[in-house]
């Protein structure tokens, strides 16, 4: 193999590792966000994705 296509090859992989860690990152924050929420003892609208301070 090439030293070009060594180097292609190795950006391919780069690129896929950053593109799945940011995916996971994503997923965590935002079940995170709804944890918080919860924990604060406030409800959680999943279709509006925010936190629905309740006065209790």
């Amino acid at each position: 193999m090439s030293r070009d296509r060594k180097q292609k090859n190795l950006l391919y992989l780069v690129l896929m590792i950053v593109l799945i860690a940011g995916s996971f990152f994503q997923h965590f924050y935002s079940n995170a966000k709804v944890d918080n929420c919860l924990d604060a003892g406030h409800e959680y609208d999943f279709n509006n994705q925010v936190c629905v301070i309740t006065n209790e």
